[in-house]
């Protein structure tokens, strides 16, 4: 849950406009992670000269003999130089409902300092989720990344830069990164209009210019729920996913 306390962190973001488009990153050779059973598992993985934590959630129908989705879940933002231990698992309990929608698997790194659009955390997000679909019986078709705030605005950058990697986007409650042309996978934005902390009105013009340049966007309204909100906003994520799952279909 984001408390008050984060909002002089996830302020600046919301007032993010963009200086144009960062070069491409190079992603790292994937590894075979270890498979594990049915349920919410805590890891780390070594990431260049870091530990990567991330926290993993596995279908109890998963068996390996069929491919099923994937989702990357980015966490929201956090106070200090590295955020607590597995808030991305945080995150993944906000949004349970929607992702046990998915009955697959789900991973949420967490981030290594900074935020979702540096090079580094654009590097761990891509590699970890490679590494995943490497090890499991993952569905290429069906890999879509969400995220709430900060996650949300990695959601846009990192999903717009590797649309060869996911085929779906779920920016929520999110500042705008990244580039409004070229969106080719469809994405389901969520945003209210009484959000005090990213600007709805932003987020709207972002949803609507990537609609006009040809891409497949659906833009829901979270009524009355505040940026703070944070686990209330699973009945819409999940409407999001049941909305994929068509399109995916």
């Amino acid at each position: 849950m984001i408390t008050p306390k984060l909002v002089f962190l996830l302020l600046p973001l919301a007032l993010l406009t963009g200086c144009g488009e960062p070069a491409p990153v190079t992603i790292p050779p994937v590894t075979q992670l270890e498979q594990l059973s049915p349920g919410t598992h805590q890891l780390e993985v070594d990431f260049g000269s870091q530990k990567l934590k991330y926290t993993i959630r596995i279908s109890e129908n998963y068996d390996g003999s069929k491919p099923v989705p994937l989702a990357l879940v980015l966490h929201y933002g956090y106070g200090g130089s590295r955020p607590d231990a597995y808030t991305g698992g945080d995150m993944m309990d906000s949004f349970e409902s929607a992702l046990a929608e998915l009955n697959g698997i789900a991973i949420a790194p967490d981030v290594l300092g900074g935020d979702w659009t540096s090079a580094q955390n654009e590097q761990a997000a891509v590699w970890l989720t490679q590494s995943v679909m490497k090890s499991y019986n993952i569905d290429s078709q069906r890999v879509v990344i969400t995220g709430y705030s900060m996650g949300g605005e990695g959601t846009w950058f990192i999903g717009s830069r590797h649309q060869d990697v996911f085929t779906a986007a779920i920016p929520v409650a999110a500042p705008v990164a990244g580039s409004n042309t070229g969106w080719k996978i469809p994405a389901y934005v969520i945003h209210s209009k009484e959000d005090e902390v990213v600007s709805y009105a932003s987020a709207k013009k972002h949803a609507d210019a990537i609609k006009t340049n040809g891409g497949q966007l659906e833009f829901q309204i979270a009524e009355g729920l505040t940026h703070f909100d944070t686990d209330q906003y699973d009945n819409y994520v999940r409407n999001a996913v049941l909305w994929l799952k068509e399109n995916w279909d």
